[in-house]
């Protein structure tokens, strides 16, 4: 009888190890799974922002734009025209950078080319915050 409580305890045993090893192998597969249907990196992105004095949305729109990227795999950098009444939206831009341990850019002005071309244009992408701002009033 010895013999047989000896075998029970050793078939548990092999059968806990290959458990063991069957969980490992589903690990590492979910794993390489999540890793390939990632999208692939599309480099660096160069930013131009129009905050047109968004204080109360333009934390929450700067987060999910490094959201974004970040699940992207891109790098940026973030230029804003400043304009004096903005103040206080390039204050909020300015720290929410800082925390990131980015750098800000400022143009006095949306450059003529881009004012025109749209949302994309070469390696920039225009984010616009005055057509949000005038549709919001219209309604």
């Amino acid at each position: 009888m010895t013999f047989r409580g000896g075998a029970v305890a050793m078939v548990a045993h092999l059968t806990m190890i290959l458990l063991i090893y069957f969980l490992a192998a589903m690990a590492v597969h979910l794993m390489h799974q999540r890793h390939t249907s990632r999208p692939e990196s599309e480099g660096f992105e160069q930013i131009l922002l129009i905050p047109s004095n968004q204080v109360g949305r333009i934390e929450g729109i700067i987060r999910s734009l490094c959201l974004e990227l970040l699940y992207r795999g891109k790098s940026f950098t973030l230029t804003v025209v400043a304009e004096q009444q903005e103040a206080e939206t390039i204050t909020i831009i300015e720290k929410m950078m800082q925390r990131q341990g980015m750098e800000l850019s400022y143009l006095p002005a949306v450059p003529a080319e881009l004012e025109h071309t749209g949302q994309r244009n070469g390696n920039y992408r225009l984010i616009d915050l005055r057509r949000s701002n005038d549709e919001a009033g219209c309604r």
